[in-house]
Order: C-alpha cells, then structure tokens, then sequence
C-alpha cells in the first residue's frame, strides 16, 4: 500500500512552526526510504502494491522548485505540489507569520517549469481560506477559479485538490466534486466523504521517524496526527486576522 505523506515548506530558513522541513533532513528522508526498498511515486492514488511512497507539498512555495525538484531528479523520484492560486508569485501573507521574513510562493514560470518536469500540479484553493467556513458562491469560486488558473498555466489538467488546513466537510468535498475536481486530499490518518488521507511530515521528525510513517506505524501515526490538530487553531486565528485587518491579503508584492 502507498503511504502519501504531506510536506509544507523545505528550506533552510529558520522559523518557529513544525512545517519547514531542512533540505538536508528532506534528503536524508528520501534516501532512507529509498535505502529500504521504497520507490518514490508520483501516483497519488492511495492504494497499489509493492513498496512505495508518494510525497505531495501544500502551498506551493519556491523551495518546492529550487530544494524538493532538484533532491528528486537526483534520485529519480517525483512528487505533487499542491498550489493557491492567488497567491503564485507572492509571499504568504495569508499566513501567520512564524519567521522574520514571509516565505515566497512559486512563480507561474517555476510552476510552469516543474509541469513540464512531470510533478503534478494540484489545487489549494485560491485564497487559502478554510473552506468549511465558506458557502454557495464563495465556496463555488476558491474551487473553479484556482482550477482554471492552474490549467491555464500548466496547460493540463487539475484534478486533484488539497483542502487548505486539511479542514472539510460534506459540502465541501461535494462542492469539490462538482467543480470537476476527482481526487481530494485531506491531512491526518483518517478521511471521509471521499477524501483521501495523508500523513503529515513536520521539522522534528528524523528519518528514521518518516520511514516509521511510511510503514503505517500506529504510533507514529499518532504523534503526527495530534500535532496536525493544531492546524485548527491556525485555521480560527487566520480567521480573526482577516476580520482584524480586512486588507490582509491583497495584492502588494
């Protein structure tokens, strides 16, 4: 069976949240897996046989193109990124700021460029909102629009979506489906309404740590799970933000 695991950020910039994997740690990760027989594999459907892992990234940020492509193409491997499509180009502001810098997301020539390299592109809404939160209209738009600029930079096809903070429910995930969507990712080791899981990878864990993930290690599963909960409170704080700072967000960069 393949384990699909969820990174955010690789890079070597310090900031004080789980999410920003070390590149040297991302490259010890890959090659322990690789080293105990697992293949890297771009196929993001969760069932199959033999060894084999596949590694998806949320957010969309440049290390994506100038860490993760170049650790795989050295060992053969490929991955998804999953991106927010207002902001490509941009710095995250959308976030809540854990480093002394914003982090810059992909370009549409990087995203472009890793296209035509064979990593999936995948959406991750538009505005990075927590979808649950939004209906009818508003809900219709994050999902089709973030589609539609994705494909129309790649060229392909975009079918495969990542809820923002992992957060879903049934309206979300059938909004998904009508908006043409056929693979929806979740965070955490449990999913519903359709939803596949995915296992959370975070800056402590080791590489002897990610292989136990890879392995379905209930204990492990456990650990990674409790501290993707938090998500949720990232989640209502962003929400609050938004309220507080109504121009957070808009395009300045």
């Amino acid at each position: 069976m393949t384990a699909i695991l969820a990174y955010h950020k690789v890079d070597d910039r310090f900031e004080f949240g789980l999410t920003n994997v070390k590149p040297k740690s991302f490259v010890r990760q890959i090659q322990k897996c690789i080293a105990e027989g697992y293949k890297i594999v771009s196929d993001i459907e969760p069932g199959g046989s033999g060894k084999s892992v596949c590694l998806t990234f949320d957010d969309g940020y440049d290390c994506f193109h100038r860490n993760v492509v170049p650790a795989l193409e050295a060992v053969g491997g490929k991955a998804v990124v999953f991106v927010i499509a207002d902001y490509i180009g941009r710095t995250n502001n959308w976030d809540i700021r854990l480093s002394y810098k914003p982090f810059r997301h992909m370009s549409g020539e990087q995203i472009r460029e890793v296209a035509a390299m064979g990593y999936e592109v995948g959406s991750h809404s538009c505005t990075h909102k927590d979808l649950t939160r939004l209906t009818g209209g508003v809900l219709k738009e994050e999902l089709t629009r973030s589609k539609k600029s994705l494909e129309d930079i790649t060229g392909m096809e975009v079918d495969a979506l990542s809820f923002p903070y992992g957060r879903y429910n049934r309206a979300t995930a059938e909004a998904a489906f009508d908006a043409g969507y056929r693979r929806l990712f979740g965070m955490g080791s449990s999913a519903s309404e359709g939803v596949i899981p995915r296992i959370p990878v975070y800056r402590i864990d080791s590489s002897a740590s990610v292989l136990r993930k890879v392995r379905f290690d209930r204990g492990e599963i456990m650990k990674s799970d409790f501290l993707h909960s938090f998500a949720n409170i990232s989640a209502l704080l962003s929400v609050r933000e938004s309220k507080a700072n109504p121009s957070r967000g808009k395009k300045k960069e």
